[in-house]
């Protein structure tokens, strides 16, 4: 991921932040600075603490078929709080529910710029690129976006353009 994605995605999660803690009474977001430095205690925390927390906890997540995932998220939810100033969580539950809230704020949020990627993509992928190569040693070949068609289906014009 290179730096703009990382800008972008701190962007919507701190608007995030701010939709979810409007949502949820329990929540509370003193200002801008404080949402954004929250975007990036999660994003940090979720990259660090939470894979070792998932890997401790593996047999409790199998057992729980995963529901014990929304708990660890609560749990760094909470853990943010006590290291963000000026971002409080009053209980487990307002933590658990942010837990839950925020990515699907943050997907719906990011959406309109995934299906923009996605359609540059998809029209870089459908461009008709034909290479033509000739070898003294193989039949002449010319392959149209990336498969090998027979010479005697292209119609040979010489480029005297130079």
């Amino acid at each position: 991921m290179n730096f703009k994605q990382t800008l972008f995605k701190i962007a919507i999660n701190t608007v995030s932040i701010f939709i979810v803690a409007w949502m949820l009474s329990g929540i509370y977001v003193e200002n801008i600075f404080t949402a954004i430095g929250v975007a990036i205690v999660l994003a940090l925390l979720n990259t660090f603490l939470r894979p070792v927390l998932i890997l401790l906890t593996f047999q409790i997540t199998a057992v729980t078929m995963g529901l014990f995932l929304l708990v660890i998220n609560a749990g760094l939810v909470m853990l943010a709080g006590k290291m963000v100033p000026g971002f409080e969580v009053a209980t487990f539950w307002t933590a658990f529910w942010f837990g839950i809230l925020m990515p699907i704020v943050s997907f719906l949020l990011g959406l309109p710029e995934k299906i923009r990627q996605q359609q540059i993509i998809f029209s870089q992928m459908h461009k008709t690129t034909t290479t033509t190569v000739e070898s003294p040693f193989f039949d002449k070949k010319t392959w149209v976006n990336g498969e090998s068609q027979d010479f005697q289906d292209v119609e040979i014009v010489e480029d005297d353009s130079q």
